[in-house]
């Protein structure tokens, strides 16, 4: 497909006028087999088509589970920079043209709404710890697909920022853990790993709450400018807001599940792989038995990832402009609603905030012994202050 919209595009278009709104109005045809076709119509479709199966769009998701055979290192590379990225950067490039054409506006938020809800449900039912996080990327490209059809650039490349850097960490913890486990991926012979390595499941517990939305995240701050940035699609606004948000707390999820059952449940493994964790050669020193370049690398790309996308995310909210060389064909009025004034800032994400943080406090309390007489009342206390926190929340938005 993509080599045939190469083709169509020397054929019928001037490069260096292909993102030319004016240019790309001017209507062109071609003549298939006989058949008069709108070339701009024919090139988007090329494209939309090359982008959805590079990008793991659903129908054409089925090579990223199975890519999951490769060496942890090459899996990081996989998901986090180089191909699903590719899909989601080429619409970038093209927007101009996906915007001169009417079945894209609906086609790439129905697919990629479908996509994220899709692939959240299925990371959830899956029991191998890469597949997983390969079913997580399914559903990550989705919300990056809805995200290019809002025509927000800089929220989209916002979102590949968090996405690449905060699950490419997490696939190098993985992969301490499952040299430590002996080559096991199924999260169902894991288990108590967080006496072994206590740094690797401090970097993926900072990874998975990105990569979920958990509160003061850059996931969760990317997460709600999407929400918020659906309001231009007005015909299916509910469908693709459904879709989004089942994809979205699915997340919540999948990331608990990796934590607990990885760190935090009873030992479930062989009596031989924990005997050999407890010699005292495993007794580390830096928090973690596996290798020091591993800490440094891993240590590095989450200091990185903070850096970086702090200060492009100060630089948009300060500058009240774009950062992106990816040009628009319409100007939302979501910039409008971010820059108001600072309370209404903080008051666009509190009603998800709510939703997020009552999901966390049930997967928190719900792995407590209730025959305990003092977790009864701390459980009440703390049910108090969330509640009041709610209504303070709920009082402003009013």
């Amino acid at each position: 497909m993509f080599l045939i919209s190469i083709y169509s595009i020397y054929y019928t278009f001037d490069i260096y006028n292909i993102t030319n709104i004016v240019f790309i109005n001017n209507q062109h045809t071609i003549y298939i087999f006989g058949i008069q076709i709108n070339s701009t119509e024919f090139l988007a479709l090329l494209l939309l088509g090359a982008a959805f199966i590079k990008s793991a769009q659903l129908g054409g998701h089925v090579w990223l589970p199975d890519s999951m055979e490769a060496p942890v290192p090459a899996s990081s590379l996989i998901h986090s920079a180089t191909l699903v990225s590719a899909g989601v950067y080429l619409i970038l490039r093209f927007n101009t043209l996906f915007s001169a054409t009417e079945f894209t506006k609906v086609l790439i938020p129905v697919v990629g709404s479908i996509t994220a809800a899709y692939g959240g449900v299925c990371a959830i039912a899956q029991s191998d710890i890469k597949k997983t996080l390969a079913y997580s990327t399914i559903s990550h490209c989705g919300f990056l697909m809805v995200l290019c059809s809002t025509q927000m650039n800089e929220f989209t490349i916002l979102y590949l920022y968090v996405h690449g850097f905060f699950k490419a960490g997490v696939f190098m913890c993985i992969g301490n853990i499952l040299r430590i486990s002996g080559g096991y991926q199924d999260t169902r012979r894991m288990g108590s790993l967080l006496k072994y390595l206590p740094f690797d499941y401090f970097c993926a517990t900072i990874g998975l709450l990105n990569l979920a939305g958990a509160p003061f995240t850059f996931g969760f701050f990317i997460k709600h400018l999407l929400l918020l940035s659906l309001h231009n699609h007005i015909y299916i606004y509910y469908f693709v807001l459904f879709n989004s948000s089942i994809g979205a707390f699915a997340g919540l999820f999948y990331s608990y599940r990796i934590i607990f059952y990885t760190f935090c449940d009873f030992k479930k493994g062989d009596k031989s792989l924990y005997n050999n964790l407890n010699n005292p050669s495993y007794n580390s020193i830096i928090y973690t038995n596996t290798s020091q370049g591993s800490i440094f690398s891993i240590f590095c790309l989450f200091l990185f990832a903070y850096i970086i996308i702090f200060i492009i995310l100060v630089y948009f909210i300060d500058n009240h402009s774009g950062f992106s060389d990816c040009f628009n064909t319409t100007t939302s009025s979501i910039f409008y609603i971010i820059y108001s004034n600072f309370g209404g800032f903080l008051l666009n994400f509190s009603y998800i905030n709510i939703f997020v943080l009552l999901i966390i406090n049930y997967l928190f309390w719900s792995k407590f012994k209730k025959t305990n007489r003092y977790y009864n009342y701390f459980k009440l206390f703390f049910s108090i202050i969330i509640l009041f926190i709610y209504i303070f929340i709920f009082y402003n938005i009013l």
